[in-house]
């Protein structure tokens, strides 16, 4: 199978010159991890921003300097085979796919996953292919400590267990993403106004107000933003039955529980992706 059959040809993009709350703006309205970025008018690819680009710089407000600039990409034609090397090799999850130097798709792990995985026929378990040494979360957790777990961890997704150790739900970083809320803080410089050979210049201020914008996490806890209704697998389930679970729910990860719903591990769309690799 080829790019061109499973990438997303109706791309969304922002441009440079452009705003990073705009770009911030189209990443939670879509619910996706990350931009292309053209340059205005054209569609010639000069970056790509993700939200980790947000979330590590929140006071950067030029999308020329928070986006990255050298971008891997893949053309229409290369195998389906070859964007999975691409994805496990430099751990991103969107690739922009790239004809005659024109942006013409994206390819996202989940494009492989939904409608590679999920409508093949792979009938490996995925016993040994989940993860079994997760980070679970309390629900009671702020949202704040939630996201400092999630970077500590890497991890994009994390089960939620309530006061008893049992599993109530899953946070992502897409569910923080959309209760991040802009603030701003007011700094006061003073700088002497006075010039030399002025005996009375010492005596003089000016006073600068500076004003910054900053991105922050509401003071609310995760069992007031997580996912409930938790779509669960276990281990004897196939590499396209977890796929398909995946692409119903529009999901990247499923938890993996025994045969009285405690949690024994998790599952990722890229964990099939090595899976399919054989790896």
């Amino acid at each position: 199978m080829k790019v061109k059959e499973i990438m997303t040809k109706d791309v969304i993009y922002t441009e440079v010159p452009g705003s990073v709350s705009e770009a911030l703006e189209l990443i939670i309205k879509h619910n996706i991890s990350g931009l292309p970025v053209v340059k205005k008018g054209t569609k010639k690819l000069v970056g790509i921003v993700t939200k980790d680009d947000f979330s590590k710089n929140p006071e950067e407000n030029q999308l020329a300097l928070l986006m990255t600039k050298d971008v891997v990409t893949i053309e229409p034609e290369a195998d389906i085979e070859a964007a999975i090397k691409i994805f496990l090799e430099n751990k991103f999850r969107r690739l922009p796919v790239i004809q005659d130097g024109e942006l013409v798709g994206i390819l996202t792990v989940s494009d492989i996953v939904w409608k590679y995985i999920a409508l093949g026929n792979f009938q490996k378990k995925i016993e040994k292919y989940m993860q079994t040494n997760l980070v679970a979360i309390w629900e009671g957790t702020p949202l704040k400590v939630a996201h400092e777990i999630m970077r500590l961890s890497g991890d994009r997704a994390l089960p939620v267990l309530d006061d008893e150790g049992k599993l109530i739900g899953i946070i992502a970083d897409t569910d923080l993403l959309k209760e991040l809320e802009m603030t701003e803080s007011t700094e006061k410089s003073e700088l002497s106004g006075g010039t030399e050979g002025d005996r009375w210049g010492w005596d003089s201020k000016n006073v600068i107000y500076i004003t910054k914008k900053k991105l922050e996490l509401p003071n609310k806890s995760v069992k007031e933003v997580m996912v409930r209704k938790v779509i669960t697998a276990t281990k004897h389930n196939t590499l396209s039955d977890v796929a398909k679970k995946m692409a119903r729910a529009r999901i990247e990860q499923v938890p993996v529980v025994d045969a009285e719903g405690n949690i024994i591990g998790m599952i990722k769309d890229i964990d099939l992706l090595h899976a399919v690799l054989g790896e």
